[in-house]
Order: C-alpha cells, then structure tokens, then sequence
C-alpha cells in the first residue's frame, strides 16, 4: 500500500535483525596507505634518513595501496562501474 514504510517495498529478502554486509570502501584503503606511505617519508626526512621502521611503513603503505587499487579496479569491473564512466567518454 502506498503511505507505508519504506522498507514494505519488494526487494531482496534478508532474514529479519541481520545488516546487510557493506561493500569494502577500497578508495578510502587506498588512501590510508598512501597516507602512512607519506607518513613514513615525512618521518624519515626528519630523521634525516631512514629507519627500519620508516622504510618498513614505506614499503607497507606503498603496497598496501597498490593491493587496494587493483582490488578496487576489479570490483568496479564486476559491478559495470567502469564500463558506465567510459562509455560516457567514448560518445563524445
């Protein structure tokens, strides 16, 4: 019936008091690493060199979000993300 609660319209059937599971934000992983990557650098310039512990968290973040990066990319390619965004620009 319309007027209703949102959430009497038809929709995928979860069982009642369990969350649907939220997708991994990959850009904000992302983003983290590359942050402890610049972290880590700012860190050892003001050592005035590196540690092994600034160039463990170097190597760290910058892998960290190489991972991320490609995991996101695969995501976006299995749910036509990507696809939408490039035929935007291939009709131009």
């Amino acid at each position: 019936m319309p007027g209703q609660w949102p959430d009497d319209e038809s929709g995928p059937a979860t069982p009642a008091g369990l969350p649907q599971k939220r997708q991994p934000r990959w850009g904000l992983r992302t983003l983290g690493f590359l942050g402890l990557a610049l972290l880590a650098m700012v860190t050892a310039i003001s050592l005035g060199g590196y540690t092994f512990g600034t160039f463990g968290s170097l190597l760290f973040g910058l892998i960290g979000a190489g991972y991320c990066s490609i995991k996101g990319l695969r995501v976006a390619l299995d749910h036509e993300a990507l696809h939408m965004v490039l035929d935007r620009y291939r009709r131009r």
